[in-house]
């Protein structure tokens, strides 16, 4: 842009042009200027003392007055009157340079600005606010102007929108005074909403956002619209605009907040929700709250009458889609208070995950056709049973029942497929399965020389595993992991499972049992000396047998709280021990919370030891576990024999024999175990059912799940979208992938996903005010948006100046950051 081409440099030129007169007295010009056009446009061309200006709007007879106490002086003189209505000022008129009466749209034309002659009425209110905001553009950027590309100009979508969304605010104040008259003819014109009365723009809004909630339902479902027409924008542009800043709303992130609370006051003055609960066939994700409760809370009756499992899980597998549909949609997934479809969506993909695997087992033939199956893709039952059998405190009460029904689904299953696996190990034996024990893996993946961390966890089962390899590799540019399943030993409990899972020569260890009261189990190697049962003796069992520094063992929590040992602290190979699996199991929480946080937990030691320098993590356990609460006709009775040791899933001994129990040697001794088929027990449980020692898949079958990223793996870098406000006590920010991420070829795969936290600090003080929880920035992922949470008890007033933060979640680095300023006000107890 040359500053010699803006309206602005042309408007100076032309006054400079008679203001440089030489003469005696000096130039003098009254600009006349009756409908107020020109005063802000002549302060703008004055700016710098470019020339003298009076534009106060005095009075005449004070001008006059002025005029003749002030020392001659090239100046400009601005009036309010058209020069036939010059009275006080009436000799100076006679003795002016020059009388100022040219239009605007006259001098416009004369700078080179086209403007048809049939739209100078139309844009007679709105030219001398684009004047003033044009007056530094150069020529070549003044559209040809009409009335709506004006009114586009001057008040645009984004006006249109904050204007919407700022609730118990004045409009003026959002677009200013001189703009109200454009802002009234967009909104009507262009948008087709209902004309605003100002002074209530609150009842306006709730009025507009009526108008856009029906015009939606309208236009989603026009063979069944809404029966409230004076409702629904009528002219398709207008309609298609409107619909557009309605999408627009409700991904905007420092809006949404706005858009929940005031469509909420609007469904109450439309009667959509009675609308949504008569229709039929498919109904698409809508933008109305009431709609949407309407419509789940339809479904959920529908499901409540389908009491067999059959078709319960059919209408739900055949669903899902729809559901899915909702989930992602604004009321499922982006809103504060979520309309639960999400929840149905979790029912469907349970109830069809049980439902397509309900004959699965007819297909065996030797037990490790089961464990293919169960390693690939039988696993999914058991994160699904999870999620059943979790305490859901947004589950609505309505879909309990349902819940219920898919339950006990898949407590058959569980207890169906075991009975089949029971049944091949009974034939074919244990020593059937072929699989190497977790120790024996862990020898055949262990790098010669580069540094390795390995995670030892007590009854990770399968299905964890699994879904600790798969946040790991979420979002990587590769696949980082590999899980290879391994055998637990039987019985299959803890003191004999973790040697197993440690050493790698199985054949070296001897199993027996003491004499001790209470009879225990003893674990040795060759050497004989550490008890391998006993967890300090497994540790400096691993030092000695790998010659490792002290450092080499540590647990998770110390990985967690401080930077872990380095490789060259461990000597190169280190080992984590974790037991919240076990320990929370056998307490009875791990059934009723589910096992999330506890797979996250282990996700962030995951990433910490590779942070470390391990760039191969391995994660190994000593079994797995089954809750099952059984039935008086599950109990068995115990075998005969000598009984030396007996759990409720396992006996221990010599010559045992029972008709219907396992037979299987116990590896590295001379005694023999009992296990009872499928979930059966050897004597009443008590208390929540969580146990392990038999033979199920889920007991028997461990993952060993290795990583490895490459030696200089990179985190991705992670930004914020900028916001210059904080508009609500759960505000929401958009993070993103930084920039430069990428090769010529794609993805660079040395690049590593990272988790982040976003948090407002007071500035200056960096009293910490939102912090959000932790979230996965991955290198082909999506922005997040992130919702905050304030942090309890910290007050702060409007008006605070903030900083905003993106930092690792696991170091705390500092990643991005921008201001913002406080909009609302944070009392201590809200």
């Amino acid at each position: 842009m040359t500053e010699s081409n803006t309206f602005r440099t042309w408007l100076r030129n032309e006054v400079r042009a008679v203001l440089n007169r030489k003469g005696v007295p000096p130039p003098l010009v009254l600009w006349c200027d009756p409908d107020g056009s020109w005063r802000d446009i002549l302060k703008h061309a004055a700016d710098g003392g470019t020339f003298e200006l009076w534009s106060d709007g005095d009075h005449e007879l004070v001008l006059r007055d002025l005029l003749m106490k002030t020392s001659p002086t090239p100046r400009v003189v601005w009036l309010p009157v058209a020069s036939d209505e010059i009275s006080y000022l009436k000799v100076f008129e006679l003795q002016a340079e020059f009388v100022w009466t040219e239009s605007l749209v006259s001098a416009l034309a004369r700078f080179g600005v086209e403007i048809a002659r049939d739209h100078e009425a139309g844009l007679r209110d709105m030219l001398r606010a684009y004047a003033i905001e044009h007056v530094d553009q150069p020529l070549s950027s003044w559209r040809e102007l009409t009335p709506g590309n004006a009114k586009a100009t001057l008040v645009d979508d984004d006006h249109i929108l904050a204007s919407l969304a700022r609730t118990n605010a004045r409009i003026a104040d959002v677009i200013g005074e001189d703009r109200l008259g454009i802002f009234k003819r967009r909104v009507t014109e262009d948008f087709g909403l209902p004309a605003p009365v100002f002074g209530k723009d609150d009842e306006w809004r709730i009025a507009a956002m009526a108008h856009l909630l029906v015009t939606d339902a309208a236009t989603r479902i026009p063979a069944e619209p809404p029966g409230e027409g004076d409702k629904v924008i009528p002219l398709r542009v207008a309609r298609d605009r409107a619909l557009k800043l309605l999408d627009r709303w409700q991904k905007n992130i420092e809006l949404m907040g706005a858009f929940e609370d005031l469509s909420r006051r609007a469904d109450a003055s439309t009667s959509l929700v009675h609308w949504a609960r008569n229709l039929s066939g498919h109904v698409p994700a809508l933008a109305s709250r009431a709609a949407e409760d309407a419509l789940f809370q339809r479904e959920v009756d529908r499901l409540a009458q389908l009491e067999e499992f059959d078709p319960l899980a059919r209408h739900l597998e055949e669903h899902e889609p729809a559901y899915a549909e909702h989930a992602r949609a604004f009321w499922g997934s982006r809103a504060e208070q979520k309309v639960a479809w999400q929840s149905l969506v979790s029912l469907a993909r349970a109830a069809a995950l049980i439902r397509q695997q309900s004959e699965v087992e007819k297909g065996w033939k030797a037990p490790y056709d089961a464990v293919a199956w169960f390693t690939t893709s039988g696993w999914e039952i058991d994160r699904q049973g999870e999620q059943l059998f979790r305490d859901d405190a947004e589950l609505p009460g309505g879909l309990h029942g349902v819940r219920a029904r898919l339950r006990r689904a898949y407590l058959r299953h569980l207890d169906k497929s075991n009975a089949a696996f029971s049944e091949l190990l009974h034939h074919h034996g244990v020593a059937a399965l072929g699989l190497p024990f977790a120790g024996e893996v862990l020898a055949s993946v262990r790098p010669t020389k580069d540094p390795m961390a390995v995670l030892v966890l007590d009854a990770c089962r399968y299905d964890l595993g699994a879904r600790i390899a798969e946040q790991l590799d979420k979002g990587e540019p590769v696949r980082r992991s590999q899980i290879q399943p391994a055998q637990a030993p039987l019985p299959s409990i803890t003191a004999l499972g973790m040697p197993f899972a440690l050493a790698d020569d199985a054949g070296e260890l001897t199993v027996e049992l003491t004499n001790d009261a209470p009879v225990r189990w003893r674990v040795t190697a060759s050497d004989g000396r550490q008890d391998l049962t006993v967890a300090e003796a497994r540790r400096e069992w691993l030092r000695q047998r790998f010659k490792l520094k002290p450092a080499a063992t540590t647990d998770v929590k110390s990985v967690l709280d401080a930077d872990p040992p380095s490789p060259k602290e461990s000597g190169r190979l280190l080992f984590v021990f974790g037991d919240e699996f076990d320990v929370l199991g056998h307490e009875g929480e791990l059934k009723f919370t589910g096992a999330d946080d506890h797979v996250e937990r282990y996700v962030r030691v995951v990433r910490r030891l590779r942070d470390a320098g391990y760039s191969t993590v391995a994660i190994v356990t000593d079994h797995g576990f089954i809750h099952w609460e059984p039935d008086q006709d599950e109990v068995e009775n115990l075998p005969t024999g000598e009984i030396l040791w007996r759990s409720r899933r396992a006996v221990a001994g010599r010559g045992l024999k029972h008709s219907t129990a396992i037979a299987a040697d116990i590896r590295g001794s001379e005694l023999q175990c009992r296990v009872p088929r499928s979930v059966n027990a050897f004597r009443t449980y008590g208390g929540i059912g969580f146990f392990h020692g038999g033979a199920t898949l889920q007991e028997l079958i461990t993952p060993v799940v290795v990583f490895r990223w490459p030696k200089k793996a990179e985190k991705v870098a992670a930004v914020l979208t900028p916001i210059s406000e904080i508009t609500s006590l759960k505000p929401r920010v958009e993070v993103r992938l930084g920039a430069g991420q990428t090769t010529m070829f794609g993805m660079d795969a040395s690049l590593t996903s990272r988790q982040i936290v976003v948090k407002v600090v007071e500035s200056g003080s960096g009293r910490r005010l939102f912090k959000s929880q932790s979230h996965k920035v991955e290198p082909e992922g999506q922005p997040l948006t992130i919702v905050l949470e304030r942090e309890p008890n910290e007050s702060c007033s409007r008006g605070a100046h903030l900083e905003v933060q993106v930092r690792d979640a696991d170091n705390d680095e500092l990643l991005d950051r921008c201001n913002a300023e406080l909009k609302v006000d944070l009392e201590e107890w809200d």
